[in-house]
């Protein structure tokens, strides 16, 4: 850290994003020796918040990839996402938010920069309507009820999400670069991170989406996600991508009752008849994740937390998948 940088008291990180190493020049922000930028093919919404992403691998270390639903980062690692939110005059920072591997665990804060953009401070209380927007920073409490669902606690970063449409530095580059390793790897086992979603270019972009937005954090069977007990999983893991069909998205969710804590009650009944199941073939009424989805500021509202308005492009994309759920297509008819 430069020299005049401290660590305030009871915290563990520094008290501003200067210190933290992700950038090499303060002033110009020109990015640290080491630290890489990525983006991932699929990304969490974030209310049209425009994201930047960095990530920092010790020298001479690896991140070991051997379950690639799960991967394992060694000591040092370090990651930030960059937030830039919109005024009335444009883009501007908000906030930047960090994880830093330790030989416990992970730390975490955010740092929320000030108007000018000329400094960012830590804090880990949340802040809503950050400098006059509608966009909230989560409190430190709030981000970790999400990292949890993932056992190493990094969420934005796997075979897929890394994988075809990502950008910057992708998971080819991660080998390449021998970032990575595996079991066996000098034996010649293969590459663990060799997987595609299977599927046509909607029912690829819907289930990216949804392993981005709701199951890498959520709906996953990690003892510890939130949507654990719901029993309805979207996380796209690695032994479930053979064709669609074998997807956790539709083995889990197809014509099933949602789970008994599903906040029906507050929801109008579907206006064609029937009950909600989480997914319904050619049904964009009766899909309840779907129903979720559209809602916002309520108990019903999916994801919960960390957004206020609807993703319109990440519903339609979801509908049209839905919609093109036809037994021509290899799709099972609706049930009675």
């Amino acid at each position: 850290m430069p020299a005049d940088c401290t660590i305030p008291e009871g915290a563990v990180l520094p008290g501003e994003l200067r210190c933290t190493g992700l950038y090499g020049d303060w002033e110009r922000r020109s990015l640290a020796c080491g630290v890489m930028e990525y983006a991932p093919a699929y990304s969490l919404w974030a209310d049209g918040a425009e994201k930047r992403r960095y990530a920092w691998i010790p020298p001479g270390e690896k991140v070991d990839v051997t379950d690639p639903d799960d991967f394992r980062y060694p000591v040092g690692t370090q990651f930030w996402k960059e937030f830039l939110i919109t005024d009335g005059g444009g883009r501007k920072l908000g906030e930047t938010r960090l994880m830093r591997r330790v030989a416990a665990g992970w730390m975490y804060t955010t740092y929320v920069w000030d108007a000018d953009a000329t400094t960012a401070v830590q804090t880990n209380d949340g802040v809503t309507k950050l400098l006059g927007t509608e966009h909230t920073v989560p409190s430190r409490e709030e981000c970790k009820e999400c990292h949890s669902g993932r056992r190493d606690f990094i969420l934005g970063w796997d075979a897929l999400m890394l994988g075809e449409g990502a950008t910057g530095l992708t998971r080819r580059d991660l080998v390449e670069r021998g970032l990575v390793t595996w079991k066996d790897k000098d034996a010649g086992a293969p590459d663990p991170l060799e997987l595609s979603i299977p599927g046509d270019a909607v029912e690829k972009a819907a289930l990216g989406y949804l392993h981005a937005n709701c199951g890498v954090s959520c709906h996953n069977d990690s003892p510890r996600a939130l949507a654990q007990e719901s029993g309805f999983f979207t996380r796209l893991d690695h032994g479930a991508l053979g064709s669609v069909l074998e997807t956790p998205v539709w083995v889990t969710g197809l014509e099933r009752a949602p789970s008994p804590n599903a906040p029906l009650s507050v929801l109008p009944p579907p206006p064609g008849g029937g009950s909600y199941v989480d997914l319904r073939p050619l049904d964009t009424e009766r899909s309840l994740m779907l129903v979720r989805m559209r809602r916002r500021n309520e108990d019903a509202a999916m994801p919960r937390q960390g957004t206020t308005q609807v993703d319109a492009e990440g519903v339609a994309l979801i509908e049209r998948w839905v919609q093109q759920m036809t037994p021509e297509r290899g799709y099972p008819p609706p049930a009675p």
